[in-house]
């Protein structure tokens, strides 16, 4: 059985589930017509609702069928992220996780004013320079790495490893409204004064500080997505 044909299956009835080809509480077609449908073998079809049934997407009831399920009860984050950027459109889906970031980061500055290392402290100084020199050089993609590697440096440096494991799976629906907005070199500027607040209150073990820094600088990621991004053709992150 390939893989990617099993990965493709996957994406092929995910998409029609999300676009409503296929409504919550109905059942899937049976496996002959499902195999024709998806354009597989049976073995096949049945990894693919297996995989998707893992997920929370598909109910399997023996005897009755395969159900869609509610998308509340789906439980892979970043299958529910997926379907969510489909179903939203750029502007709110960067405005929701903004939301999110928030209530993580916030925190995670503040374990990290408590708990960084020098090298993790070193590796968001040399963040920051890279951010400041591609700012510059008015190199939005490099400006854009350096971005998220300060704040990967800021949740590794929390100590606390279900941080990154939650954010991980929202790196693909966070990177157009990153992208886009580190496109723009005055909300540049503000970022990289914020990075510079956010850091110092990290080098001196200032835990509230480095708190309230990124509070602000999630509130100015707020506003820029919504001044900003535009709304329409929501963005389809890779789903593995």
């Amino acid at each position: 059985m390939r893989k990617d044909l099993v990965t493709e299956g996957v994406q092929h009835l995910l998409d029609a589930i999300i676009s409503g080809e296929f409504q919550p509480g109905n059942a899937l077609p049976n496996e002959i017509k499902l195999a024709e449908y998806l354009n597989v073998s049976r073995p096949t079809m049945r990894e693919i609702v297996r995989t998707l049934a893992n997920r929370g997407v598909l109910e399997v009831v023996h005897g009755r069928g395969t159900f869609v399920t509610d998308q509340d009860r789906w439980t892979d984050v970043q299958t529910v992220v997926y379907a969510l950027s489909q179903q939203l459109d750029n502007k709110q889906v960067g405005m929701y996780l903004t939301q999110l970031r928030r209530m993580i980061e916030v925190g995670s500055a503040g374990l990290a004013a408590q708990n960084a290392t020098q090298e993790e402290i070193e590796i968001m100084q040399d963040s920051l320079r890279r951010y400041i020199e591609a700012d510059a050089a008015d190199d939005a993609e490099k400006a854009n790495i350096a971005d998220v590697d300060f704040h990967d440096a800021i949740l590794d440096a929390s100590g606390n490893p279900f941080v990154r494991a939650m954010v991980m799976p929202l790196k693909g629906a966070l990177a157009h409204s990153r992208i886009e907005t580190n496109s723009i070199s005055e909300i540049r500027a503000r970022a990289i004064q914020h990075h510079t607040n956010i850091l110092h209150a990290i080098e001196t073990g200032d835990a509230e500080g480095a708190k309230n820094a990124m509070r602000g600088h999630m509130s100015q990621t707020f506003d820029d997505i919504s001044a900003f991004i535009d709304g329409s053709d929501p963005y389809r992150p890779p789903l593995h």
